[in-house]
This record gives C-alpha cells, structure tokens and sequence, in this order.
C-alpha cells in the first residue's frame, strides 16, 4: 500500500464500515450509512437495534401466560431499556457531523433522532417521486456552464447521475455519453 500509513489509515475507518468505530454519517450516503449502522450497533449489543426498530426494550425470553412477574423484574427491563437507549442515543450523536447533530438535538430518543434521518435523508414516497423528477428534469436540460472547465462539468454529470441512480433512475452508458456530447 504506497504512501498509506497507520494514522491515514485509521481516519478512513469511520468512512469504510469499520466494525469497531462509529460510521460517520454523510448525507449523500444515507442508505449506506444506515447499514453500516445498523451492523454497528448490532455487533455492540443486539438491543441496542432494538431501541430504534420497536423504541423499546423487548426482553428476549418473555413470560408463559398466566405467569407473574414480579415489580423487580419490570424494574429490572425499564432500567435495561433506558440504559441501552441512552448507549444508543450517544452512538448515534457520535455519528453525525455539528451540523447534522444540531438539527436532531431536540431528540429524546435513539429511535426519534433515526426516524427524523430517515425523513429527512432517506424521503418520503412524494418526497421521492419528486427527486426522480427533478433528476429526469436535470438530465434532459443538462449543459456545460460559462468558465466551467470540462473536469468540473464532466464531474458534475458523474454527481448527477449517482443521485439519479440512487433514486432508480437507469440510462445506459450510451444515453449519459450523449447527455455530456450534447451539453458541451
């Protein structure tokens, strides 16, 4: 590995899905972040994921019918659950840039901080169906820019088209190839 040392190295785990190190969060790859996050926190503690699927703590041996459980008991899983949400909370607040995290701050809960990503990154369906149009949109109206050098333009289409295949918006190689030979 030319030029790499240990300290480069270990700045680029946050970003390639270290299993022992927060995945940072960054906007464009929400999907993948959420992934990775998932593995994460799954690997620290299974009920750590669980804190953000159900926003409770469900024991994993649960009561036969017309058992009891003692007050000690429900105690014990209320204390386990706020302390895993707690964990879950401070992970999840490690992962996200300044910016990001001020935009969550008011969250209480892991499960509230994850559901306002997801809405926000992620998108509703109408949210979504808005994306691909403006996808098309841009695509079809996409032309190189007064002073743009064709490095910056060409590495504008390659941005477009992520976001366009990221929201299902499929072309062929051909297609973009005359989307840049027309726009010049």
């Amino acid at each position: 590995m030319a030029n790499f040392n240990m300290n480069t190295m270990s700045s680029f785990s946050h970003f390639l899905g270290s299993s022992t190190k927060i995945p940072m969060f960054i906007p464009a790859y929400y999907e993948q972040w959420a992934d990775r996050m998932e593995d994460y926190l799954n690997g620290i503690d299974e009920d750590l994921w669980r804190c953000i699927t159900s926003g409770k703590y469900r024991p994993r041996r649960l009561e036969q019918v017309g058992t009891t459980v003692s007050s000690d008991d429900v105690a014990l899983q209320t204390d386990k659950q706020k302390a895993n949400d707690k964990k879950c909370l401070r992970e999840l607040r490690g992962a996200l840039p300044l910016l990001i995290y001020n935009y969550v701050r008011s969250c209480k809960t892991a499960k509230e901080i994850w559901d306002t990503l997801k809405e926000k990154y992620h998108g509703s369906e109408k949210t979504k169906k808005s994306t691909v149009k403006q996808c098309l949109l841009e695509l079809g109206e996409f032309k190189q820019k007064d002073n743009e050098t064709i490095e910056l333009y060409y590495d504008r289409l390659n941005e477009l088209i992520f976001k366009c295949t990221r929201y299902g918006v499929t072309r062929s190689t051909l297609e973009y190839s005359l989307t840049f030979l027309m726009g010049l």
